[in-house]
């Protein structure tokens, strides 16, 4: 990979990163709350479940490209060709065993620096049959690394936050994370050891 080409996809990884972070931020900074109709106050009349999908959707979104970038990084740097996705478990399982199993390691003395931990948090577009039923995570084994991507991949659907709003009437399940943090740790864990 041109030298170029390698800095920039190390500044991507970060930048998207620190964006996600950032709106991460403003939702805490704002109090901003998904299970409130009430307006934010000195938020141009926004309620917060409005906002704070949005928001979240933003969030989410630039941490789901941190992530692919940073598992394409691991991929270019051990010279292993990938085909074009953005599906985080089909880059995971092309990574040899042993980066595996440090990127799992990585992953668990994260969530481990995140005392509060994170909350899985899904509601619906609009009415459902049964509102009480809460979406099953079909066996998804989340305490890994792999299993968590999963989750991203079919459920949270990083990659098409950016098009929450095409859904809007659906009836679809929305997922989010309360807290990103063991994500956006992983990530500067992993980085640590990679050459800008």
């Amino acid at each position: 990979m041109d030298i170029n080409a390698h800095r920039l996809l190390y500044d991507n990884i970060h930048d998207f990163k620190t964006t996600a972070m950032h709106v991460e931020s403003e939702i805490k900074r704002h109090g901003i709350r998904n299970n409130s109709n009430e307006q934010v106050p000195d938020i141009q009349g926004r309620r917060h479940s409005e906002l704070w999908v949005s928001m979240k959707s933003v969030s989410h979104f630039n941490l789901g490209i941190a992530l692919e970038l940073l598992l394409k990084m691991l991929l270019i740097l051990n010279s292993i060709s990938f085909e074009k996705t953005h599906r985080l478990v089909k880059l995971y399982d092309l990574i040899p065993k042993k980066f595996q199993i440090k990127l799992e390691s990585t992953y668990q003395r994260c969530i481990n620096t995140v005392p509060e931990g994170y909350e899985l948090i899904a509601f619906v577009n609009s009415a459902s049959p049964d509102p009480t039923t809460l979406p099953a995570l079909k066996n998804r084994e989340i305490s890994t690394l792999r299993g968590f991507l999963e989750y991203f991949d079919e459920d949270v659907i990083l990659s098409e936050k950016r098009y929450s709003w095409e859904h809007i009437n659906q009836g679809k399940w929305r997922h989010y994370l309360s807290d990103i943090s063991v994500f956006t740790n992983l990530i500067d864990a992993v980085m640590i050891g990679i050459q800008r």
